[in-house]
Protein backbone atom coordinates (compact mmCIF):
# COMPACT_ATOMS: atom_id res chain seq x y z
CA UNK A 1 0.00 0.00 0.00
CA UNK A 2 1.07 3.51 -0.83
CA UNK A 3 0.98 6.73 1.78
CA UNK A 4 -2.26 8.32 1.44
CA UNK A 5 -1.03 12.42 1.36
CA UNK A 6 -3.81 13.32 3.69
CA UNK A 7 -3.46 11.03 6.60
CA UNK A 8 0.07 9.83 6.01
CA UNK A 9 -1.44 6.12 6.45
CA UNK A 10 -0.55 3.44 3.91
CA UNK A 11 -4.16 3.58 2.32
CA UNK A 12 -3.75 3.62 -1.75
CA UNK A 13 -3.81 0.59 -3.65
CA UNK A 14 -0.97 -0.01 -6.14
CA UNK A 15 -2.65 -0.93 -8.64
CA UNK A 16 -4.85 2.02 -8.45
CA UNK A 17 -2.34 4.47 -8.69
CA UNK A 18 -0.58 2.54 -11.61
CA UNK A 19 -4.00 3.35 -13.99
CA UNK A 20 -4.54 7.02 -12.21
CA UNK A 21 -4.05 10.15 -14.02
CA UNK A 22 -4.94 13.55 -13.31
CA UNK A 23 -8.97 13.55 -14.19
CA UNK A 24 -9.19 10.22 -11.49
CA UNK A 25 -8.92 10.36 -7.80
CA UNK A 26 -8.06 7.33 -5.86
CA UNK A 27 -9.51 7.36 -2.34
CA UNK A 28 -7.60 6.16 0.89
CA UNK A 29 -9.20 3.15 2.60
CA UNK A 30 -8.28 4.88 6.15
CA UNK A 31 -9.28 8.60 5.65
CA UNK A 32 -11.23 8.49 2.62
CA UNK A 33 -9.45 11.47 1.46
CA UNK A 34 -8.99 11.32 -2.43
CA UNK A 35 -5.58 12.07 -3.86
CA UNK A 36 -4.80 12.67 -7.78
CA UNK A 37 -1.35 13.16 -9.90
CA UNK A 38 -0.28 16.31 -11.16
CA UNK A 39 -0.35 16.52 -15.32
CA UNK A 40 3.41 17.75 -14.75
CA UNK A 41 4.58 14.96 -12.78
CA UNK A 42 2.06 12.50 -15.17
CA UNK A 43 2.94 13.23 -18.14
CA UNK A 44 6.69 13.55 -17.93
CA UNK A 45 6.15 10.06 -16.57
CA UNK A 46 4.17 9.15 -19.41
CA UNK A 47 6.42 10.22 -22.29
CA UNK A 48 9.38 7.78 -22.25
CA UNK A 49 6.82 5.04 -23.04
CA UNK A 50 4.77 6.85 -24.87
CA UNK A 51 7.87 7.59 -27.46
CA UNK A 52 9.11 4.16 -27.12
CA UNK A 53 5.65 2.72 -28.57
CA UNK A 54 5.36 5.58 -31.28
CA UNK A 55 8.98 4.55 -32.27
CA UNK A 56 7.51 0.96 -33.07
CA UNK A 57 5.14 2.44 -35.40
CA UNK A 58 7.77 3.10 -37.69
CA UNK A 59 10.19 -0.23 -37.25
CA UNK A 60 9.73 -2.82 -39.87
CA UNK A 61 11.05 -5.82 -37.79
CA UNK A 62 8.07 -7.24 -35.97
CA UNK A 63 9.83 -8.85 -33.51
CA UNK A 64 11.86 -5.29 -32.68
CA UNK A 65 8.08 -3.78 -33.03
CA UNK A 66 6.98 -5.91 -29.95
CA UNK A 67 9.24 -5.38 -27.84
CA UNK A 68 9.20 -1.56 -28.04
CA UNK A 69 5.65 -2.19 -27.59
CA UNK A 70 6.11 -4.16 -24.16
CA UNK A 71 8.87 -1.98 -23.11
CA UNK A 72 6.98 1.04 -23.54
CA UNK A 73 3.88 -0.16 -22.04
CA UNK A 74 5.71 -1.29 -18.95
CA UNK A 75 7.02 1.81 -18.78
CA UNK A 76 4.00 3.67 -18.94
CA UNK A 77 2.48 1.80 -15.70
CA UNK A 78 6.01 1.69 -13.80
CA UNK A 79 7.02 4.64 -13.83
CA UNK A 80 4.01 6.72 -13.39
CA UNK A 81 3.87 4.50 -10.39
CA UNK A 82 7.09 5.29 -9.19
CA UNK A 83 7.93 8.85 -9.63
CA UNK A 84 4.80 10.76 -10.03
CA UNK A 85 3.44 11.53 -6.56
CA UNK A 86 0.25 11.62 -4.98
CA UNK A 87 -1.25 14.97 -4.49
CA UNK A 88 -4.14 15.83 -1.68
CA UNK A 89 -7.19 17.02 -4.37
Amino acid sequence: MLRCPHCQQPGISPLRKAILSPGLFASCKLCQGESTLRYKSWLSAMTPGTLLMIAALFVDDSTTEWILNGIGLALIIALPLWFAPLHKD
